[in-house]
């Protein structure tokens, strides 16, 4: 493959150092207050030169959510090569992605509820295809070592991770007060548990009696 010309190099290198500024000021300002005019004035370039790129801040979100999926996906691969079992890779994995959120900032949740919106609204089947396959992979390594359990299908599994970690995410965007870390700590914890090779399936009777307890 022949190496980019230096004119191709120079824009790459202005689209990546807009995409890193923006999302700087996100984290910092919030997604709704960054206007063109701030990421042109801290990228150091010129108001139009923002066009040649990105046709709206519209799209640098977009390629902000794409870098986050990336890292995602980087981070599922990473973990899941990791010594140690499986069900503690879960968990790593829960604690690991709610630490790196909490960390982007303090517009960290307006940032993330714009780039879920987007995913819902404009690429909901793509990303979330894309999610659930990475997990189902990260699962599937897991059961070919023999660490998870053989008697749930591996789709039932994959939903039940995914819809948690979904769920999880929602509501630390949508409540102040959610914590986070700990959630996914005790959360990824009580799913490795369930899920380990060494589970015990309740009995239709066990629940029946949780049932009336609980009446």
């Amino acid at each position: 493959m022949a190496e980019p010309s230096r004119r191709e190099r120079r824009r790459l290198e202005i689209r990546q150092r807009i995409v890193e500024t923006a999302l700087s000021l996100f984290e910092t300002d919030g997604y709704e207050a960054t206007t063109v005019t701030k990421i042109a004035e801290r990228a150091d370039i010129a108001y139009g030169t923002f066009f040649n790129h990105f046709p709206a801040k519209l799209d640098v979100l977009r390629e902000v959510a794409e870098h986050a999926l990336a890292d995602l996906f980087r981070d599922v691969e990473e973990i899941s090569k990791r010594a140690g079992s499986f069900t503690d890779h879960l968990v790593t994995l829960f604690e690991l992605t709610a630490k790196q959120t909490e960390e982007l900032g303090p517009q960290a949740r307006e940032l993330l509820d714009a780039m879920m919106a987007l995913n819902f609204s404009e690429a909901a089947v793509s990303n979330d295809a894309r999610i659930r396959q990475a997990f189902r992979r990260f699962l599937d390594e897991g059961r070919n070592v023999g660490d998870f359990r053989q008697d749930v299908d591996l789709d039932t599994l994959t939903e039940v991770v995914v819809g948690t970690w979904y769920s999880m995410f929602l509501s630390w965007v949508h409540f102040d007060d959610y914590p986070l870390r700990s959630r996914a700590t005790s959360t990824g914890r009580f799913l490795a548990e369930t899920f380990a090779a060494t589970a015990a399936v309740p009995s239709p009777a066990s629940y029946t009696a949780a049932a009336r307890q609980e009446d």
